[in-house]
């Protein structure tokens, strides 16, 4: 559950992941933008290339900044664990502060506790009943003051952890600034690994399906996408699973295939064929079968509360969506894959993978390849906790 408030904009992992920093509006500049890449593509091909020699370059020499930022991620996701343990904590004490006083109210309980108290039948028994409503007292007493206390100790945890994620951003700015003098971005950490083949096919597929529904809808190609294209309203995400456990966080990570990169979205390992559904209602306007870096691939665009998205489903084993395709909270978009089950059974497609799970993006708008971090839109729970509901 790290990395809440992480500033940085990251690449998308495959498919829209581009060297290009136009994020297109209209079909015509998506057009252009698509024509630029395709011409440009053997040079687009040499520049990858300088840029996984700059990176390998640069390895030995981040090493302690790299270190520092592991160490601070680390942090952070035991004081996230912390406070969630702590706000379960404050919501068994409020529940039984809550039987409490509901069990005062309906029994005005001076008045119960007085006629106990003289129903004594003997001084002893006086004294006993007497001790008994005095505990009784006290137990409301600290029990509301338990709950007090947890309340404070939240908040204390809360400013830490607002801390530890301030100095971890510093440090990724760091690094950043070291990358820098290797000719290096952030975002070559992520974009070294993509195939430009699988990105350029994917737009191509993307671009068919929004010049189809132009003509239909009869809006020119100057027409921005988000005026011509309608899709259904939603109030926002829910989880695209219905169990699961978080496995690795949007932003700056170690990869077990890469190294350290920027991951664009979360991981949620599952097992092989959990079905996988549609964040929100909305439209398909992606899909990707088979591509070497992500396998299966689909894509959505959403309105959530008058806002464009789209959620991006990656390493799926099978799609059950088709481009174009309305979709609905509820709808099954295919199952989950990865890893194992890529490789040995599907000639060696998906290498970005180690095993079965889900890589969930968000990006905001119809176009462009930013991602924000999931957490914001979605309730997932901390890293290595699982989850047996899409909400």
């Amino acid at each position: 559950m790290m990395k809440r408030v992480y500033k940085i904009l990251i690449i998308v992992l495959c498919t829209f992941l581009f060297v290009s920093n136009v994020s297109a509006k209209s079909l015509k500049q998506v057009k252009e933008e698509l024509a630029r890449d395709e011409a440009n593509k053997a040079l687009l091909i040499q520049r990858q290339k300088n840029v996984q020699n700059n990176i390998k370059n640069a390895k030995g020499d981040i090493s302690d900044l790299e270190t520092q930022i592991d160490n601070y991620e680390k942090e952070i996701e035991e004081t996230l664990v912390k406070i969630d343990e702590l706000n379960d904590d404050i919501d068994s004490k409020q529940k039984e502060i809550d039987r409490l006083l509901a069990f005062m109210q309906k029994a005005d309980t001076d008045n119960v506790y007085l006629e106990y108290i003289f129903q004594a039948k003997s001084y002893t028994d006086f004294i006993y009943r007497s001790a008994v409503v005095e505990e009784l007292t006290k137990h409301n007493d600290e029990t509301i003051d338990e709950m007090y206390k947890m309340i404070e100790e939240n908040k204390k945890l809360k400013n830490k952890l607002q801390d530890k994620i301030e100095r971890n951003e510093n440090s990724i700015n760091d690094l950043e600034k070291k990358l820098s003098t290797y000719n290096v971005s952030l975002k070559d950490l992520e974009t070294a690994h993509t195939n430009i083949d699988d990105t350029i096919a994917d737009r191509k597929k993307t671009l068919a399906y929004y010049e189809k529904v132009y003509k239909q809808n009869g809006c020119k190609e100057t027409v921005d996408i988000d005026e011509c294209l309608t899709v259904a309203t939603s109030n926002g995400f829910v989880r695209p699973l219905t169990k699961g456990t978080i496995s690795s966080e949007w932003g700056y990570r170690t990869c077990p295939i890469h190294g350290k990169e920027l991951h664009s979205g979360i991981d949620v390992a599952a097992a092989l064929g959990t079905p996988v559904y549609a964040a929100a209602s909305g439209t398909v306007v992606g899909i990707t079968k088979k591509s070497s870096c992500g396998g299966n691939i689909v894509t959505i665009r959403h309105s959530i509360k008058g806002k464009i998205y789209r959620t991006r489903y990656m390493h799926l084993a099978t799609i059950n969506v088709k481009m174009g395709q309305e979709v609905l909270v509820t709808t099954k978009i295919g199952t989950s894959g990865g890893g194992g089950y890529t490789l040995k059974r599907n000639g060696g497609w998906d290498r970005c993978s180690t095993g079965a799970h889900l890589h969930f993006i968000i990006l905001p708008g119809s176009t462009g390849s930013s991602t924000i971090n999931p957490r914001k839109m979605v309730t997932f729970p901390s890293k290595g906790k699982r989850f047996s509901s899409r909400w």
